[in-house]
């Protein structure tokens, strides 16, 4: 039996049980940097949204698979929300800059009129899954006799939209362009498809009657999209999912798990454009399921040679290749390990690379362990310690985020009202120690 969890497996056969990892190419080479490939729909060039233009995709499959991320992100989104938005002006005292928190009917029905909360929520949900956002941004009809006015916003999908560049201008780094469409197809120069919206100009904020704005947290030496700080734990991710699952197949079957087979992501790409090839040649439409059933007869092929006493002394066989990259040789091959039959020693380590993998996941979505319930011994860190943990959080990591999810409704309103002075943001209570709260007021003698 073969158990898929996104690159990974656990088979189980009669007699053993192994595992089985998809290894990608190392950071470097793999980092989903644009610039290597370019994509054609119509006559705008289309830039990839990641290595395979699935950058999306990938981390929300590989979150979803995990116990402990979506939690993380889920908080994360919690806290950057607060008690919610609010109107505000930002005024100086004392020569330190405060909210105001102010209420004006007019823009509050503006906002009520397209379910702005809706539309932030979902955006903030976004961000801390990417950090990006991909806002279209709809005219009032008024414009078509001049008195114009931003109708409302819509968030759209960020797996549905890429930017890109008519292709008759010549600096291609320079999108104008938003395509949504299903980027699922296996060739996006077969999409026909599609809508074409250009890129919001807040300068320009009522010139046409459709636009996008991409708001997001600018990554250092990239172009266009954001590569977001959770990419970087995507391996520890895949590592601590995979935990549960060894554990599962130990605990069915009863049996050790005597082989970690490790191969490269390469391999298949190189057999994804052979299989493609194949299809061209013979006249048919390549499908992905093609290579799911490759990869399925291949593993039960090794699982034959690696289980049972009738096949001692057989083996299995391949090569390995290198790439020079700058100053590194980089290995690419299978590799088969066996396993220590250990279970004690081996449970032991599988569970401290689980512990490991939670914090790196902590650090890398840049949440407190505090904030997170993440700590070594399993239990919940003191309230002074997530009190100190949540006034560090919201002093330092609230304000950018912030910006970026309210900038295009921050714009709509400074476009609709630019005597008005308006923002939007959200309100923070700030944690107190029990100690430091009237006896009447602590949750210990509030009334549910």
């Amino acid at each position: 039996m073969i158990e898929y969890v996104r690159d990974g497996a656990i088979i189980t056969t009669e007699k053993t049980v192994f595992t089985y990892e998809e290894r990608s190419l190392p950071n470097e080479l793999s980092m989903p940097i644009i610039g290597s490939q370019q994509y054609f729909i119509g006559d705008y060039i289309v830039h990839p949204y990641g290595y395979n233009n699935d950058l999306p995709l990938e981390i929300r499959n590989v979150v979803q698979n995990n116990y402990l991320a979506p939690g993380l992100l889920s908080k994360k989104t919690q806290l950057l929300w607060g008690t919610g938005p609010q109107l505000y002006t930002n005024i100086i005292r004392e020569g330190k800059v405060y909210k105001e928190w102010v209420e004006d009917q007019e823009v509050s029905d503006w906002l009520d009129s397209f379910d702005a909360e809706n539309y932030l929520l979902q955006s903030c949900i976004d961000f801390n899954y990417i950090e990006g956002i991909f806002s279209k941004i709809i005219q009032g009809k008024g414009g078509r006799i001049g008195k114009n006015k931003i109708a409302g916003l819509e968030k759209i999908n960020p797996n549905e939209a890429r930017l890109a560049t008519h292709k008759s201008k010549g600096n291609f780094k320079k999108a104008d362009s938003v395509i949504i469409t299903n980027y699922k197809f296996s060739t996006l120069d077969s999409i026909v498809n599609y809508k074409r919206y250009p890129l919001f100009d807040f300068t320009k904020p009522f010139e046409h009657r459709f636009t996008v704005l991409y708001s997001n947290m600018y990554s250092f030496c990239t172009d266009y999209y954001t590569i977001p700080d959770l990419y970087g734990s995507l391996e520890w991710l895949r590592r601590s999912t995979a935990v549960p699952l060894i554990f599962k197949a130990l605990s069915e079957n009863s049996l050790n798990v005597k082989y970690h087979i490790i191969s490269p992501h390469e391999f298949w790409i190189a057999k994804r454009e052979e299989l493609k090839n194949k299809c061209t040649s013979l006249g048919k439409n390549y499908k992905e399921s093609m290579l799911e059933e490759y990869k399925e007869k291949l593993l039960n092929q090794i699982s034959k040679v690696l289980s049972g006493d009738s096949n001692a002394g057989k083996f299995w066989h391949t090569t390995k290749s290198f790439t020079v990259e700058g100053t590194n040789l980089l290995e690419h091959g299978w590799e088969i390990k066996a396993i220590d039959q250990n279970i004690k020693d081996f449970v032991a380590a599988q569970i401290k690379i689980s512990q490991r993998a939670d914090h790196a996941l902590s650090g890398g979505i840049s949440l407190h362990s505090a904030l997170g319930n993440v700590s070594e011994s399993g239990k919940s860190d003191s309230g002074s310690e997530q009190i100190y943990a949540l006034k560090n959080y919201l002093q330092t990591g609230v304000n950018i985020p912030e910006m970026i999810v309210t900038k295009a409704i921050n714009y709509c309103i400074r476009a609709n009202w630019p005597n008005k002075k308006l923002k939007l943001g959200f309100n923070h209570e700030i944690a107190q120690k029990e100690q430091d709260i009237e006896p009447s007021q602590r949750q210990l003698n509030i009334s549910p």
